[in-house]
């Protein structure tokens, strides 16, 4: 079944993501889906792994899922699930993170000896935290839920880095604003649904593809090359290790173009010709600040 999501208002969304309340991936869905329904509810969830099930079973309509971040790069247990499930890329978000450290209120930078957040958070902030006396940087499964254990344990030797929102959330004190190596911190996020979306061939889309190649000599070249034959400008290329099949790769293609446009049609089925499998994971409205 194909669906279109453009300009269409529901009464009622659930909307799902990784983490707990304050999250950056709620904050994401809650952008992206304001004002496209009456009663919108996000829906948080234990990891990525739990996230993407939840939509396989109809539990949720869409799953906010990150899958890059301009510091500390592609988000790999991402693209390793899309791989394995059935599901399909309809929309993207981008949203600028500011992290901040925050602690229970009263505490001074110097009491820390523990800082929790998700891993990607922490390598975002790491010049920051290394520069921390005898304090420990320790992966936690979310943001907001390194902030929760913060304030449920009760000890001013722990933080959390996570977003003002998160922080003012669970009643803590921000010690540290903008805490990012890169002042320009961004993550992009695709928005995930059970079936496809189609949209106006006058839509400016990205299409994203799923392929792999014969293991042979030029055989990426070969598919990539079909695209610029059709003048099609390629935003991004990732590579993940095919299960079972050593120092053989999986690629994922982003690529400027709306399936709906016969040009685009054409291209992907050139590729297709260079590929042992390939699979359209969504074509779907580009974000306007990658435009």
């Amino acid at each position: 079944m194909v669906c279109s999501v453009v300009s269409m208002t529901h009464s009622r969304l659930v909307i799902g993501y990784q983490g707990t309340d304050g999250a950056y991936s709620q904050i994401a869905a809650e952008r992206h889906f304001a004002g496209r329904a009456t009663e919108l509810i996000s829906r948080g969830h234990n990891s990525f792994a739990e996230l993407l099930q939840a939509v396989l079973d109809g539990h949720i309509d869409y799953a906010m899922q990150p899958i890059e971040n301009t510091t500390a790069g592609s988000i790999n247990e991402a693209y390793d699930l899309l791989a394995k499930l059935d599901l399909h890329l309809v929309g993207e978000e981008v949203l600028k993170v500011e992290h901040c450290l925050a602690a229970l209120p009263g505490t001074h930078l110097g009491d820390l000896r523990r800082v929790y957040s998700h891993p990607q958070a922490l390598a975002q902030s790491s010049d920051f935290l290394g520069q921390l006396r005898d304090c420990a940087a320790i992966s936690f499964t979310d943001t907001a839920m390194g902030m929760k254990k913060v304030r449920d344990d009760g000890l001013r030797e722990q933080g959390a880095v996570a977003s003002e929102r998160a922080a003012a959330l669970y009643g803590l004190e921000i010690l540290a604003r903008d805490i990012a190596n890169q002042k320009s911190n961004y993550t992009r996020f695709v928005v995930v649904a059970k079936a496809p979306a189609s949209y106006p061939v006058d839509v400016a889309c990205k299409t994203s593809l799923i392929l792999t190649t014969r293991h042979e000599r030029g055989a990426l070249v070969r598919c990539l090359s079909v695209l610029g034959e059709h003048e099609l400008s390629l935003t991004k290329i990732e590579s993940r290790p095919r299960p079972n099949t050593p120092f053989e790769y999986i690629f994922y293609v982003d690529f400027e173009g709306n399936l709906a446009d016969p040009n685009v049609a054409e291209a992907i089925e050139g590729v297709r010709a260079n590929t042992v499998s390939m699979r359209v994971l969504g074509s779907y409205p580009t974000h306007p600040s990658l435009r």
